[in-house]
């Protein structure tokens, strides 16, 4: 049997103004399957990030259901669900938001902080390891400014890692890099996903459609098809 990660029903968001709705994502049902390389397509505007926050935890939605890996989150108070979110969930985002005060290791280092009980030595063995999925071990001491743009990313990639999330869910995780950068970024991506980690990939470059396992475009906060690759 097929086990789904995440399962949304339903769902609509909506904003509203000066008495008047505005809705941003219209009855959507969406189902993740464990393993899987998601990317959600669509124009800007479309509700693709409204989307991905929603399943990230990060923003609320007005009605349906949304269900991760057999939790219901809409039953959880704010701090479940900063805890779920630290615990469950990675994030890589167009911009980097290294804190260029902080070492490499120490940028990864956070979510661990966050999450507390690991020791010092368990804290150094993770962001090594994160370090060696996105193939910059070397960068352990370095700060974010010595690093080029795609190295950030990476390094951002490896912060994601370090918790070991069920899904990570990337937000244009190419779209500040050249095109040749973005595709080394890519490549990491489809090299975790062959490692049985759940992608969730938010874009608007078709291109990037064929490195998926599965495909949705969304227009004006609905489905408007879907495809099977």
């Amino acid at each position: 049997m097929t086990k789904h990660l995440l399962e949304v029903k339903d769902l609509c968001k909506w904003y509203e103004q000066d008495k008047n709705r505005y809705l941003v994502l219209k009855n959507l049902d969406f189902k993740v399957e464990q393993g899987s390389f998601v990317v959600v397509m669509g124009k800007s505007g479309s509700g693709k990030t409204t989307l991905l926050n929603i399943l990230g935890l990060l923003d609320n939605f007005n009605e349906g259901s949304y269900v991760f890996n057999g939790q219901d989150v809409t039953k959880m108070t704010e701090n479940q669900r900063c805890s779920f979110r630290n615990n469950h969930i990675g994030f890589i985002f167009q911009q980097f938001y290294l804190i260029e005060s902080l070492t490499v290791a120490q940028n990864i280092e956070l979510p661990l902080l966050y999450h507390g009980g690991y020791s010092s030595e368990q804290r150094i063995d993770m962001v090594k390891k994160s370090l060696q999925d996105v193939e910059l071990e070397e960068k352990f001491k370095s700060y974010p400014n010595e690093l080029s743009g795609g190295q950030q990313q990476r390094i951002s990639i490896a912060r994601a890692l370090v918790n070991e999330p069920d899904v990570i869910l990337a937000d244009e995780p190419t779209g500040a890099l050249d095109w040749k950068t973005g595709l080394k970024i890519i490549d990491i991506l489809v090299k975790l996903n062959k490692q049985n980690k759940t992608i969730i990939m938010v874009t608007h470059d078709s291109d990037l459609k064929k490195y998926a396992t599965h495909c949705v475009f969304l227009k004006d906060g609905i489905f408007s098809e879907e495809d099977n690759i």
